[in-house]
């Protein structure tokens, strides 16, 4: 057996894995692997017949035996043999078996020690790769290697060292893998990685984490656990178990066991680090946040920190200062009540006060790289404990800020005390950095050490010429020699303090001249910042921007020390590149601070304000305004409306033109809309007022339930007024005034009048909410008469000013009408020109060409037309009424979709004695039908299922089985069929077609061995497109349904909401020569039908079939919805004309008639003309509207017929153009067919001659 002797002590740092004080692993990486063994693998076959000569089943059965005590020696042997047999390795087979021999031998060990040795052996055994036979064995067998590995962990409670001892070194191994001697025959090591994710899936770091207990008081024990844990907590899913047994808590009481060597806390400190960067560390800080292990930190800490002089025992010391800074940060770790945190603090802090404490009494830094990480860790832990109030009283009593201000002075040594330039450097920017925190806790003593006179030397001492140590700092732009690093965190601390608001503080700043050097060396970053621009320079200049601005707020004095510099240097802040304030440097920030600068620092000091003016620096605010960024909205508003008290800024406002010569008036009343647009605030299309009572409450505000309130609390109505934008605008427009404002639309006088309105519609929102308060008290009469007045002048101003919106558009409606009148008559004279042009091209020719020649010519070419028409025909017979009951033709619940099951015929059964063949199987036929529909199908045959009939059997009477009986499924007229997979098989449109759609079963035979085959079956689906002449097409509640009960004797349902007709209708047009023509009136489309939006391809197929279209327009317009956009009549054509072209671009080809309907509605006349010019030319409007509006191909209209199915006018006139139209596409199609048929003739005729 190898020796079981503990590891070596350590004597070097633990950050290295090379020189690590124990074989055991560090964070950085593992131990290094050693190569594998230099003899080659024997595969002869007699290393295979010892492995097939030990039997495991009868060697647990011997060890199971514990009746007689004469078997000791036998099972020793047997032992001796396993080992022997497997001592290149277990094959992954035989775990199972080994796991139960382990476990019999721990047992025995209990009783008897000679067996110790034994499982020691065997358990080094296990430290050798296992053996597969094949690649896929690893996973075949994981769930038995992870058991079998999770066993050596609960073998850790066998009570004997060698054991244990043994375990671990095993464990280790498994990093750290050597291949065997020899091979097995037939077999292959596993893969390295193998026993580690095995161990990761076992949970053996949990068991040993676990196991920590048994071997408590045995060091060499302990050790071994600690180092093979070393190993696992490389792997975060070891780390996560491991904490489940509270490894963090566990292992830092083990922190201050008595340990000569120097191993414990070496290997438990690695162990939490791999937990900290492995696992959660808030559940590390949580398992160290108990008293106990506090104390046990604090005390490694300090034994560590007074008695460790070699470089490791300093690094360890930094690693635990780490796991206390986690603890700081942790609220619930007693780190002020353990002494812990004064502790820290005082070591921070006793190098620059020099003040005597016994704590650390004794103790020198020895200026290595170890203290000087130690100095800002300290440091650290100081910003930490800042964050919690019980610190504060701590951080006061041990002179925190005399320590910290000690580095705010420029040095010129290259060197402090033993520090290099770079390392004291380094700590001085930590100390002023961790001031910004600590100062606002301390103002006291902040005052008290003149903390603001060194700052601003120090800020002198930043801008000045001289090098910084010769070498600089490397955190500023540039690297060393610039001192922005310096500046940079010395501004944080200034802006720290001015951000309490503290008069004192700021009386001290002022009175130390801080304005005039702020300004100073503002004014030296931003001529940094012209030289090159990064985040560096424009945080400074933004700090800068905020100290001065707190500074100078409320104060008319500092202003005016402000006022000509500090405008100049604000000026290029305002007037910024909009593209760099998406560059992610800070300019964002920088606009924000100058903003707010100019608002406190100029708005209130006249001087300043004229500069200010002069430099036009309201133009650049307006131009600010105009690129539209919301969150600049409320900043930019609100310095407008203050400097409108200077009687200049109005002048500035008015004489400000933008991009395409926009007003400021224009821009104010755009974001009024915008603002409205996204409060949800309902308008008219025109912009005009729809809620009369609450005109300007967003649908936020009407959400909202009103509850009662004490009359010192503002309600809602109040509170939106505090940060409404429309506030700002509505004072910023009062102080314009309302009168004469430059470049306004008649848009924008409507929004206006809302806007001057403002206070008066809130005045009614306020006396609202008020009522509804008092509902569930009943006022006096008299107050409740006030109430209703005063409600009642609120709805008043509502209507005056939705009145006067409409005179607005009334007037500019006129305006329109006018300049309208004037174009037109510019075309007439233009007209009038051409016309005249063209006379005298006529004259021209009169007298140059034989025009008697030519008007005969034209006169026979006219005759020849006239001939080719043909003749109509008149009814001479007697005319009869249409009007007979029942005559009228409607199809109630239309069907155009069925589902259907259909299976062929089984085949009959041969005869295989005689060699008969059965009899075909029966096939299934859908066959078209006149006055069938699919309604009927569906109520004839409710189980929708087709079965034709079965083959004859062949017999002795009948060798050859007769056919089963066909089915056939009588389908309508225009079916298509369908696979259930929806891909088209079959269509049939005439009567009497018919199609196959299951075949029969083929008989038995001799090719079949006399077995019938069973028959074709399909789930099929019947889709019906309507075969009509004319098809209704519009959109919901354009009024089709009224339309078609009007011209036939259909009765569809007609209701006053949108989607009433839900499938489609047919109706037939009755005329008095009896003709009749089918109509189908389809269910409404909506916009997208072309993409099944509003099931359009169910509504759209129909049209297919039919004849012509027939569009049914409501000529007031149309809105599916108070969400959708409203649509014109216009707009609602070209709508319909796209939807059907994006569906099937053939349907825009067909003959279409067009129904303006609703025409007994007021200014219905007006409407129709309107859209009689657009529809005459509509490539005019194009331009007014959105590009996927516009389709490709026009709809050529027959006519244009106005109806009103209410008052009847126009339906006679549209039944009259329906047959006009119908007649002449028949007339049309017969001439093509008689062309058709005499171009045959004539063909024939010609092949004739040219046989003869």
């Amino acid at each position: 057996m190898s020796s079981l002797a503990e590891p070596a002590a350590p004597g070097v740092p633990a950050r290295s894995p090379a020189l690590s004080p124990a074989p055991g692993p560090s964070r950085g990486g593992g131990e290094r692997r050693t190569g594998g063994s230099g003899a080659g693998a024997d595969l002869g076959a007699v290393q295979d017949a010892q492995l097939r000569s030990v039997d495991l089943n009868h060697v647990i059965k011997l060890l199971e035996d514990s009746e007689s005590k004469d078997l000791q020696k036998e099972q020793l042997k047997t032992l001796e043999k396993v080992v022997k047999h497997f001592e290149n390795g277990f094959p992954l087979e035989n775990l199972a078996q080994i796991i139960e021999i382990l476990n019999l031998c721990a047992e025995k060990v209990n009783e008897q020690e000679a067996f110790t040795e034994h499982l020691c052996e065997l358990i080094k055994l296990c430290g050798l790769p296992f053996h597969k036979k094949k690649f896929s064995d690893e996973v075949s067998y994981s769930t038995t290697v992870s058991k079998f590995i999770a066993q050596l962990g609960y073998l850790m409670r066998v009570p004997s060292s060698q054991v244990r001892i043994q375990i671990c070194k095993c464990v280790v191994s498994f990093y750290n893998m050597e291949l065997p001697r020899k091979v097995l025959s037939g077999y292959q090591p596993t893969s390295a990685n193998y026993k580690i994710q095995m161990a990761e899936l076992g949970g053996l770091a949990e068991t040993l984490i676990l196991s920590l207990a048994l071997v408590e008081n045995q060091l060499t024990e302990k050790l071994w656990v600690l180092k093979a844990l070393q190993h696992l907590s490389s792997s975060g899913v070891n780390c996560r178990l491991m904490m489940k047994a509270q490894a963090a808590s566990r292992l830092c009481l083990y922190l201050n066991g008595v340990d000569p060597s120097g191993q414990l806390v070496f290997r438990s400190s690695e162990i939490l680090w791999n937990l900290l960067e492995n696992s959660s560390k808030e559940e590390v800080a949580n398992q160290l946040s108990s008293l106990e292990c506090v104390y046990a930190l604090k005390e490694v800490f300090v034994n560590l920190l007074m008695h460790g002089f070699r470089h490791y025992d300093r690094q360890l010391r930094n690693d635990l200062l780490v796991f206390a800074t986690l603890l700081a940060e942790n609220p619930a770790a007693p780190m002020i009540e353990s002494g812990f945190a004064k502790l820290l603090i005082v070591l921070a802090t006793f190098t620059e006060v020099k003040i005597p404490n016994p704590l650390v009494k004794g103790l020198k830094f020895t200026y290595s790289h170890e203290d000087f990480e130690m100095k800002k860790l300290l440091f650290n832990v100081i910003r930490v404990l800042s964050k919690d109030p019980r610190a504060v009283q701590l951080l006061s009593e041990n002179d925190v800020m005399p320590a910290l201000l000690y580095y705010i002075k420029p040095n010129q040594k290259p060197g402090f005390h033993e520090w290099s330039a770079a390392q004291y450097e380094e700590l001085q920017l930590c100390a002023i950095a961790i001031l910004a925190s600590v100062a606002p806790l301390l103002v006291d003593k902040y005052l008290s050490c003149q903390a603001n006179t060194l700052l601003l030397v120090f800020l002198e001492w930043c801008i000045g010429q001289d090098s910084s140590f010769d070498q600089g700092n490397f955190h500023g732009t540039g690297g060393r020699g610039n001192k922005l690093a310096q500046m940079r965190y010395s501004l944080r601390v200034l802006r720290s303090v001015v951000s309490l608001y503290d008069e004192a503080m700021n009386l001290n700043l002022c009175d130390q001249g801080a304005i005039s050097q702020l300004l100073d060396i503002l004014k030296y970053a931003a001529n940094k910042s012209k030289e090159k621009e990064d985040a560096i320079l424009l945080e400074i200049q933004a700090d800068i921007v905020f100290i001065l601005s707190v500074l100078c707020e409320n104060d008319l004095h500092r202003k005016e020390l402000f006022s000509y510099e500090g405008v100049d240097i604000l000026i290029p802040f305002i007037q910024i590149d909009p593209k760099k304030l998406y560059s992610g440097l800070g300019h964002n920030r920088l606009l924000f601070s100058a903003l707010d600068c100019l608002w406190s620092c100029v708005i209130g000091c006249c001087k300043a304000e004229d500069y200010f003016l002069e430099k036009q620096g309201i133009f650049l605010l307006l131009d600010l305004l105009a690129l539209k960024q919301k969150n600049l909205y409320n900043v930019i508003l609100g310095i407008l409306v203050e400097f409108c008290d200077n009687l200049k800024t109005t002048l500035h406002i008015n004489i400000w033109r933008g991009e395409k010569d926009q007003t400021a008036a224009n821009l104010l009343i755009q974001l009024w809309r915008q603002e409205e647009l996204e409060l949800g605030l309902k308008r008219d299309r025109y912009g005009r007022i729809v809620d009369l009572k609450r005109p300007i409450a967003s649908s936020f505000q009407k959400q909202q339930e009103v509850t009662p309130l004490p009359s010192n609390c503002p309600s809602f109505a109040i509170m939106e007024v505090s940060e409404s934008i429309r506030a700002k605008l509505f004072l910023l427009l009062c102080k314009l005034g309302f009168e004469n404002l430059p470049g306004l639309s008649a848009e924008d006088f409507v929004t206006l009048a809302i806007i001057k309105h403002y206070i008066d519609f809130k005045v009614g929102e306020v006396w609202n909410e008020l009522c509804a308060e008092l509902k569930e008290f009943r006022p006096v009469e008299l107050d409740e008469e006030a109430l209703e007045v005063i409600l009642q002048l609120s709805e008043d101003t509502g209507r005056k000013v939705a009145a006067l919106q409409t005179e607005v558009l009334e007037s500019q409606h006129r305006q329109e009408i006018q300049e309208e009148h004037k174009t037109y008559a510019k075309i007439i004279a233009t007209h009038k020109q051409k016309e005249i042009v063209n006379k005298s091209w006529e004259n021209f020719l009169s007298r140059t060409s034989n025009y008697e020649a030519l008007k005969k010519a034209k006169r026979l070419q006219e005759k020849a037309i006239e001939a080719s028409r043909s003749k109509s025909k008149t009814q001479n017979g007697p005319v009869h009424s249409t009007e007979i009951k029942g005559l009228g033709t409607t199809y109630g619940n239309f069907i155009d979709g069925l589902r259907l099951y259909v299976r062929g015929g089984t085949g009959g059964m041969g005869y295989p004695r005689l060699g008969g063949e059965g009899g075909r199987g029966g096939d299934v036929w859908f066959v078209a039908r006149e006055k069938t529909t699919l309604k009927n199908i569906r109520d004839k045959y409710p189980q929708k299922r087709f079965v034709a009939g079965a083959g004859a059997n062949s017999s002795v009477k009948a060798l050859k089985g007769e056919k089963g009986k066909d089915c056939e499924v009588h389908v309508p007229l225009g079916i298509s069929v369908l696979c259930d997979d929806g891909k088209q098989i079959g269509e049939l449109n005439a009567a009497g077609e018919r199609f196959l759609v299951a075949r029969g079963g083929l008989g038995g035979s001799l090719a079949t061995n006399f077995m019938p085959h069973k028959g074709q079956r399909r789930i099929v689906r019947l889709d019906l497109k309507l075969v009509a002449d004319v098809a209704l097409v519009g959109f919901p509640n354009a009024g089709k349904s009224s339309l078609l009960s009007k011209i036939s004797h259909a009765k569809p349902e007609i209701a006053n909401y949108a989607f009433t007709t839900i499938q489609p209708e047919l109706g037939k047009i009755m005329y008095a020569d009896y003709k009749q023509i089918s109509v189908a009136d389809l269910p409404g489309l909506i916009e997208g039908a072309h993409a099944n939006k509003g099931m359009g391809h169910k509504f759209l197929k129909h049209i297919e079939r039919t004849k012509q279209l027939l569009l049914v327009v409501d000529i007031s317009g149309f809105q599916l919805s108070i969400k959708t956009q409203f649509r014109t009549a216009f707009e609602t054509v070209l709508l319909l004309t796209k939807e059907l072209e994006l569906y099937k671009e053939e349907l825009v080809t067909k003959p279409a008639l067009l129904a303006i309907n609703k025409m007994d509605l007021p200014c219905a006349k007006d409407n129709l003309n309107e859209l009689t010019k657009q529809l005459q030319n509509p490539q005019d409007f194009f331009h007014l509207l959105q590009e996927e509006m516009i389709p490709t191909n026009k709809l050529e209209f027959k006519d244009i017929i106005p109806v009103s199915t209410y008052s009847g006018e126009g339906i006679e006139e549209l039944k009259a153009c329906i047959r006009k139209s119908i007649d002449e596409e028949a007339e049309k199609e017969n001439e093509e067919y008689r062309e058709k048929k005499l171009l045959l003739l004539r063909t024939s005729g010609e092949e004739q001659m040219n046989r003869n």
